[in-house]
């Protein structure tokens, strides 16, 4: 299989992080988003990730998760119908009340671009909301839906990436000081083994990332 994206990307990052909990071979491509005719071909909205495999090529990151878990080894959904279906509770609310509205704020934060003021004015109370209802939903004992670490982990421990550096930059708010619960979870989740691999890779790939931004202005 090859993996399309770059190694600072959040839902990157949360697919490689599975691969490699998984033990599944996998190349990397390294590739940012781009419109150009060719990448259109392995991803038809130039975003990143992308996964290829002996089938063809697959897009969109929960659904990669899905189709990774597949592929033999240990599980990372569970499989009871209803505890599956917390599992992705889990991953959508964090897709819609973190990840997706810190993300509006990126424009701001990584191209210097002037200020969103609807942007602004509504990812706030969004993640606030988001927080409030992860804090209810997940045990954090130690993992999200307890015992056994799930995609669900994977999935918002990538997702805080951003919602972490946008917040603090933008609002001057420490996203999870108010959620002991959350915090505590989020460094056990560092302390994994996978985990400190993708970020050293994140890490490495910043430089690059940033000059790639500014080539952008």
């Amino acid at each position: 299989m090859k993996l399309y994206g770059f190694s600072a990307s959040n839902y990157y990052n949360a697919v490689k992080h599975l691969l490699l909990a998984k033990g599944l071979s996998f190349e990397e491509v390294k590739v940012y988003p781009n419109q150009s005719e060719e990448y259109l071909k392995i991803h038809p909205l130039g975003k990143v990730p992308a996964l290829e495999t002996p089938k063809g090529i697959i897009v969109e990151t929960d659904v990669l998760m899905r189709y990774i878990d597949q592929k033999g080894g240990e599980s990372f959904f569970p499989s009871d119908d209803f505890e599956r279906a917390k599992c992705e509770e889990i991953m959508k609310m964090a897709e819609i009340y973190l990840e997706l509205p810190a993300r509006r704020l990126s424009g701001e934060v990584l191209l210097g671009l002037p200020r969103c003021e609807s942007a602004f004015k509504e990812a706030r109370p969004l993640m606030q909301k988001g927080l409030r209802a992860l804090d209810v939903l997940c045990s954090c004992d130690p993992y999200l839906m307890g015992a056994k670490m799930t995609a669900a982990d994977i999935l918002l421990r990538y997702v805080l990436v951003i919602a972490k550096m946008n917040a603090f930059k933008v609002y001057d708010w420490k996203l999870l000081a108010d959620y002991p619960k959350l915090k505590a979870w989020e460094t056990k989740m560092a302390m994994n083994e996978v985990s400190q691999k993708v970020d050293a890779d994140a890490k490495a790939a910043l430089p690059e990332l940033m000059a790639h931004f500014n080539s952008k202005k």
